[in-house]
């Protein structure tokens, strides 16, 4: 049983190799040639280019390990059918469940293996790549910072503080402008409760305007709607602002915390912060996946037939669970049901598939 698991383990990790850099290898090559015409503008781009590919290499190895894990168990299962191995398993009296132990092990290091690279590396890497796309290649460059969890930029005599920025939506809660006159004395506060970005501009709404006077006296203006306090567009704020999906577990939690402290809606990133706990538990599902679907390959049909179908499964799973999030965005789904609702409907159809099996 021993020389078995050793012989199972070492083909999966081979093909496993291969799916990868496969999978890697052309979302790479479709990454490059849709930013084409802004990567061969000189040599300078072109370096940053490569950079910012490889960057990108731990978040594509990342997303695509559980297909290509559900494709390396298809292979081996149908290459064992076709080559008679199963049937000498069978009559040795091995049975289903010890097959999958292995297949169950290995996906279990995986587990852990996802969750390490989307906590510690990606976050580092996907931050620095968006940095090199937007600053260095896009050169959308500005004076904005971030300090205690705010974002600030100057204009001129002109400082702006923004409370909150959504990444997904470009919404900008609680806008801070501050007028400076010549003596470095405030002259006039600019204070708007929200901005969408919208036709090429801001448009903010419940605005209200102090302005200072300098024999001590305030006047104050409010209006309903104001089009174009600032210019800068969300990609400028996206260059330091960090999306939730580009976070760790630990970091989206005090992120989480601080929105939640001041007032903000937190339900649509609860959502993300599941789904980052539920996400590397993928590799698991796809071995009951890789069983319900590869055990019932007859040698009759090609290989190849085995591999797209077990190909289709996995498509299907990755829809099942984006209509799965994006309704616990819309806060249709609770935000845990939403994060592990296709995780639980996927292991259950796996079990029903396998244990319905004619062996």
């Amino acid at each position: 049983m021993k020389k078995l698991n050793k012989y199972l383990l070492g083909n999966i990790i081979k093909f496993l190799l291969i799916a990868q850099l496969a999978g890697v290898s052309m979302f790479l090559v479709i990454e490059f040639f849709q930013h084409t015409d802004r990567f061969t503008s000189s040599l300078y781009s072109f370096t940053m280019v490569c950079l910012y590919i490889i960057l990108l290499l731990p978040y594509y190895f990342n997303l695509i390990l559980p297909l290509s894990f559900l494709v390396s168990m298809l292979i081996i299962l149908i290459l064992m059918i076709r080559g008679n191995e199963m049937i000498v398993a069978r009559t040795s009296g091995i049975s289903t469940l010890s097959l999958m132990k292995p297949f169950v092990a290995f996906s279990l290091l995986l587990v852990v293996f996802s969750f390490v690279l989307a906590e510690w590396v990606i976050p580092l890497s996907s931050n620095a790549s968006n940095y090199i796309y937007q600053v260095k290649i896009r050169g959308e460059e500005s004076h904005v910072f971030i300090k205690n969890d705010r974002i600030w930029f100057k204009r001129g005599n002109t400082i702006c503080n923004i409370d909150y920025f959504d990444t997904k939506k470009d919404i900008i809660k609680g806008l801070t402008i501050l007028n400076f006159n010549n003596d470095f004395m405030v002259g006039k506060r600019t204070d708007a409760q929200q901005g969408i970005w919208s036709d090429g501009s801001w448009h903010f709404i419940n605005v209200s305007e102090r302005t200072f006077e300098k024999n001590g006296q305030i006047k104050k203006k409010t209006y309903a709607q104001v089009k174009g306090l600032i210019d800068e567009p969300p990609a400028v704020f996206k260059v330091v602002e960090r999306n939730p999906e580009e976070m760790g577990y630990k970091d989206l939690t005090r992120y989480i915390a601080r929105l939640k402290g001041d007032g903000h809606d937190i339900r649509r990133y609860l959502v993300d912060l599941y789904d980052k706990i539920a996400f590397p538990f993928i590799n698991l599902i796809m071995v009951f996946a890789a069983f319900s679907v590869g055990l019932r390959y007859a040698k009759t049909k090609h290989v190849s037939k085995g591999i797209f179908s077990g190909i289709l499964v996995g498509a299907f799973y990755w829809l099942f669970r984006s209509v799965s999030l994006s309704l616990g965005y819309a806060e249709v789904f609770p935000p845990l049901f939403a994060a592990w609702f296709s995780n639980l409907f996927f292991v259950a159809s796996g079990i029903i598939g396998i244990v319905t099996l004619r062996t």
